[in-house]
């Protein structure tokens, strides 16, 4: 009877921490802050001036297996800018865009375009 009561208890914590999860706010200033992060070229800057905060879509042991894919330049570098206004950065450096022509793997016709760069926080 304490083994059924143990996992009726797990399920309604796990139940509740998912919950929890999707019931968060959306950030509306996320836009804004994505919009502040300035791009700058790989001469603006000197390494004095800025410290990395990290190696945006290329960091991780996941991009062995998976990287964002975006169907034009632009897309790609706002997906960029948002991921380091959430990081807290306020720039990207070394910032390229390779067009990969039609995703390998998928059905789509539409182009895969790979973004990446390092997210910056000028001093």
């Amino acid at each position: 009877m304490q083994i059924r009561g143990l996992r009726f208890s797990a399920i309604v914590i796990a139940t509740a921490f998912l919950l929890s999860g999707c019931a968060g706010a959306p950030q509306h200033g996320a836009e804004t802050r994505a919009a502040e992060v300035r791009v700058y070229d790989s001469g603006q800057l000197t390494q004095e001036k800025y410290e990395v905060v990290r190696r945006l879509w290329m960091d991780s042991w996941r991009t062995a297996f998976w990287v964002p894919n975006h169907s034009s330049k632009a897309e790609g570098i706002a997906a960029l800018r948002a991921e380091a206004a959430r990081l807290g950065a306020n720039g990207l450096i070394n910032v390229d865009c390779l067009d990969q022509g039609q995703f390998t793997w998928s059905w789509s016709s539409e182009p895969a375009i790979l973004c990446y760069g390092n997210a910056i926080r000028v001093r």
